[in-house]
């Protein structure tokens, strides 16, 4: 236990530091997540109106005459796993959630190629025995359409050239309730994959022109842009939501402990001064009985 005035006062000034940093943090957090917010929204509405449109597609051509590269799992090349985690900590268990998720994937496809986002999960990830064969560092802090549009390409030239056969995100979606990585098929489009979306196109409803086919090799790029961006941004959220929530308890932890000092550093006064005052009262006594 802290009994020096010395000591206690260092011990405060520590913590102040500390707290201004966590509080510091906070607020950074807070305004990247407002910021993120709108378009996060308009990325999510994108993404279902896309997803509908394609599984529309799927459903009404009934596969009929699509080209069976995006559509069919090739046993040539092997799967590529994108793991979206921060550039930074201080986030809770944010990044280890998403490699504890990554490395079971990596488990399951033998062999398969890892792209990670973010500095702080290649480094958890080597901790883990497992070495990424390609890092985006920035690209979770701030993402971006041309970004993924980048991405996208890469990956479907590989796809087409049977570099790659199966590309999967791991990410974390962002919810106002518990946030859980997940791992979601990018290629090929399995027709299960869209099972959680409502379509209600019938032939009568839905033209294709000039056919099914060209609609459908037209819209997998764009898909696939609009995928990335879309796990990029929600990532994001979800990162900088920990991060909020973790440096809010660390400047609630460091206010408690503040206050926990402030009482020690005066019962500490309080006892010097008792200690001098009893000292004084003895030596003014030891005068008076040698005279």
């Amino acid at each position: 236990m802290i009994s020096s005035v010395s000591e206690i006062k260092a011990r405060l000034a520590s913590v102040k530091q500390t707290r201004q940093i966590t509080n510091a943090m906070y607020l950074l957090s807070v305004s990247r997540l407002k910021k993120l917010a709108p378009g996060m929204d308009y990325a999510v509405s994108y993404m279902q109106r896309l997803r509908s449109a394609l599984s529309g597609v799927l459903n009404v051509s009934n596969t009929e005459g699509l080209h069976q590269r995006f559509i069919d799992i090739d046993s040539k090349g092997t799967a590529l796993i994108m793991s979206v985690m921060g550039d930074k900590g201080l986030c809770g268990d944010y990044n280890i959630a998403v490699a504890e998720l990554t490395a079971a994937e990596m488990k399951k496809h033998e062999n398969a190629l890892l792209c990670c986002f973010g500095l702080v999960g290649k480094e958890i990830l080597i901790s883990r025995g497992i070495t990424p064969d390609r890092v985006l560092p920035g690209s979770s802090m701030h993402p971006s359409l041309e970004l993924a549009h980048e991405l996208s390409q890469t990956l479907i030239e590989e796809y087409i050239t049977d570099m790659i056969n199966e590309v999967y995100v791991i990410y974390t979606p962002y919810s106002h309730g518990e946030k859980k990585p997940v791992c979601m098929r990018l290629l090929p489009l399995v027709r299960e994959d869209f099972a959680d979306v409502e379509t209600h196109l019938t032939t009568d409803e839905m033209l294709c022109e000039p056919s099914y086919e060209a609609v459908f090799e037209h819209m997998v790029p764009h898909y696939c842009t609009a995928m990335i961006y879309d796990m990029l941004v929600q990532s994001a959220a979800c990162e900088n939501a920990a991060r909020t929530q973790a440096m809010k308890s660390a400047a609630d932890n460091a206010d408690e402990m503040l206050k926990t000092l402030r009482a020690q550093l005066n019962a500490s006064r309080q006892l010097r001064i008792t200690n001098e005052i009893t000292e004084i009262a003895a030596a003014k006594s030891y005068a008076s009985e040698e005279q």
